[in-house]
């Protein structure tokens, strides 16, 4: 198998958990892997990806002197490495080079034979000219921002690599609309099923001896004392918070669920003056950032996961977001909107949908959801267990990267 030198901005992150997932998924299918990141990461963390940080290599900690190491690894490609560094724009010429041969010189003294980027910025432009300098292969995958708020050089990036990785239908279709001739892999970011217990985290579960009248009734009157929604992701204006609180709002005080907010972001001090202004603070707690060990242990406390994601004012959007994917495997059914990647991997029957921006629709599913009878939560909850099992796993997504990396250096 080859060994991949994974080209990361900065690592670990606590809200990339699909970087750590995607490199063990990787090693599990046989390659090694070497993680090599431009800086360290000073925030929190994954407690999982312990490991992978302790053998993370960091091209600030090396000085300059190690770039002259790599021209011993040059090869003919160099000249398409010069001109791809020529042409592109998002980078100085001096420092795309001086870090390229960085990674040239860690990535062949590691036996690295491929280089994968996350996110299509400097990442993937250094991984290029690294790759094109010692002969490697190379590819890297598109995101959110990196493609559609903040894209640099994007469409020489697509004529430049062996293949990229796009996370939904819809980047797939974007990348192919800019580069015709690329070779797109649609890999999507999986989940670690084996970290995800069947957990019945709604408000009620059927069980064999249970009958339908005392379930609806159970339901009923957990409902009365305001059952508790999720939101978990980054406070920023791609996860439609604003549009969520404001549905909040419209649900009669008698009706009305009360939402935990986890994470932290930009725009939390805003976020919690309008919980204030609006009169929702009995409603709404911000409990700031978690471990995703505390998504899969708390799971069983909420009745819904709530994510109305929409697109940001400068392009920014979630295009495949691993939390919705790791809600259907704990059971925890899905409200959300008809946008990017949850129209791919939520169906009709397996989560609830809505119009992005639209807090009257949100507000009705919401009421919608509670109003549910059990047996159709309990249907949902099991169709989305059986489709993110079936379909969305680390495992059968590395598979797919492991056919592309093999085929691309025996080629």
């Amino acid at each position: 198998m080859n060994k991949i030198a994974y080209v990361l901005p900065s690592y670990p992150v606590l809200s990339e958990t699909f970087v750590g997932t995607e490199m063990r998924a990787m090693e599990a299918f046989g390659h090694d892997v070497q993680p090599i990141a431009f800086i360290h990461h000073l925030g929190e963390y994954q407690q999982q990806d312990s490991e992978l940080k302790a053998r993370t290599l960091y091209l600030c900690d090396y000085s300059k002197g190690i770039a002259f190491k790599a021209l011993s690894f040059l090869r003919p490609t160099v000249i398409k490495a010069l001109k791809f560094a020529f042409l592109q724009q998002g980078i100085s010429f001096k420092s795309l080079i001086g870090n390229a041969l960085k990674l040239a010189y860690l990535a062949k003294k590691n036996n690295c034979t491929h280089f994968h980027a996350h996110f299509s910025q400097g990442t993937a432009a250094t991984a290029i000219v690294a790759a094109r300098l010692c002969g490697a292969t190379v590819s890297f995958v598109g995101h959110g921002y990196d493609v559609y708020a903040t894209p640099q050089d994007l469409a020489l990036k697509l004529n430049s690599v062996d293949f990229v990785v796009a996370v939904c239908k819809d980047m797939a279709a974007d990348f192919r609309d800019m580069a015709p001739k690329v070779d797109i892999s649609l890999i999507y970011c999986g989940i670690e099923k084996q970290r995800f217990s069947q957990v019945q985290s709604n408000v009620v579960s059927i069980t064999k001896n249970k009958n339908i009248a005392k379930c609806e009734l159970k339901l009923k009157t957990q409902q009365e004392k305001n059952i508790k929604l999720l939101f978990i992701g980054r406070l920023c204006e791609t996860k439609g918070l604003f549009t969520l609180l404001n549905a909040l709002k419209m649900i009669d005080v008698n009706k009305r669920p009360c939402i935990d907010l986890v994470g932290d972001g930009v725009l939390r001090d805003q976020l919690e003056q309008y919980v204030k202004k609006n009169q929702l603070t009995k409603y709404v707690q911000f409990l700031g950032s978690k471990q995703s060990n505390w998504f899969i242990e708390h799971s069983q406390d909420y009745a819904a996961m709530v994510a109305p994601f929409e697109l940001a004012k400068n392009g920014d959007r979630d295009t495949g977001p691993v939390v919705v994917k790791e809600a259907m495997a704990l059971k925890l059914p899905v409200i959300t909107t008809f946008f990017m990647g949850c129209n791919e991997f939520l169906t009709s029957d397996s989560g609830l949908r809505v119009p992005p921006k639209d807090p009257v629709r949100l507000a009705q599913m919401i009421k919608q959801f509670l109003d549910m009878p059990i047996e159709d939560i309990q249907k949902m909850k099991n169709s989305a267990y059986d489709r993110v099992s079936n379909f969305y796993t680390s495992e059968i997504q590395a598979s797919c990267l492991s056919a592309m990396i093999v085929r691309k250096n025996q080629q």
